[in-house]
């Protein structure tokens, strides 16, 4: 039998809102800190253009046939508002993995699922006239010295016990290289996706006055975490947008930052 267009429309409209209300809307909290090339601004207001997080995320909900719901928080409470159910969805790093109310993607041994998380490189940018060699282990490079880093990062455990001398009194990504410039601390430390996302935003800013030291602190990955009951209560929803992760979510990821990295 054949369908008649208008007939076929009806039924393509129907099924697409089927398929929206069935998701309904995910609510994901992301840090109200200012992190090109990933989160761009401060406070709980989202800016346009967000970041290139925040577009992937909002094609993370749209592959599952989501609406999303934004919401901006400091990063100590992002945990603690996904467990009470406050918020559906947040960004953690390894640290997250066993911690009670918090689900991230497992592979089938049971380990997280590596395939569905986004790379994580830890690097640390210097001062160019202190002379550090572009190849020098991170590691013997921050001991004994003050080293910033993000409010709330969890690497900073690994650097002080590498011997640092931790600096968590800048939030925001430019407050911390403008500590660095300034002589307040001998380096930062910062996770991204890729180690050169932040290259052409320190180039073009500091003139050659600051660079990033060649090898990783630390390599990792991060996941888009649900709580427990969320997880429940969604388990195929979740695993939907979970999957997209694994097949073309890495590689939007990958294009979306080339509008933040090389413009």
């Amino acid at each position: 039998m054949k369908w008649k267009p208008f007939t076929a429309t009806i039924l393509l409209a129907f099924a697409a809102n089927n398929v929206l209300a069935a998701c309904g809307t995910i609510r994901f909290a992301y840090p109200d800190q200012h992190r090109p090339p990933y989160w761009m601004g401060n406070g709980a207001t989202v800016p346009e253009p967000a970041g290139a997080s925040v577009e992937w995320i909002r094609e993370f909900a749209a592959s599952g046939g989501c609406a999303i719901e934004l919401a901006r928080l400091p990063v100590m409470r992002l945990r603690s508002a996904l467990v009470s159910g406050a918020v559906d969805f947040v960004p953690v790093d390894i640290t997250a993995d066993g911690q009670p109310g918090i689900v991230i993607p497992r592979d089938a041994q049971g380990k997280p699922d590596t395939r569905r998380a986004t790379s994580l490189v830890v690097m640390a940018f210097v001062r160019a006239k202190d002379g550090y060699p572009r190849d020098l282990d991170p590691g013997e490079m921050v001991r004994g010295k003050r080293v910033g880093v993000m409010y709330g990062s969890s690497y900073g455990v690994q650097l002080e016990k590498s011997g640092a001398i931790l600096d968590q009194g800048a939030p925001t990504v430019p407050s911390n290289f403008e500590k660095l410039q300034l002589g307040r601390i001998d380096a930062f430390v910062v996770p991204m996706i890729a180690a050169t996302d932040l290259d052409k935003y320190v180039a073009d800013r500091y003139k050659g006055q600051l660079v990033r030291l060649e090898k990783p602190v630390l390599k990792s990955h991060n996941w888009i975490a649900t709580s427990t009951a969320y997880y429940e209560a969604h388990r195929h929803q979740v695993d939907t947008l979970w999957n997209w992760l694994g097949t073309n979510g890495n590689k939007r990821f990958n294009l979306l930052l080339r509008k933040y990295t090389e413009n």
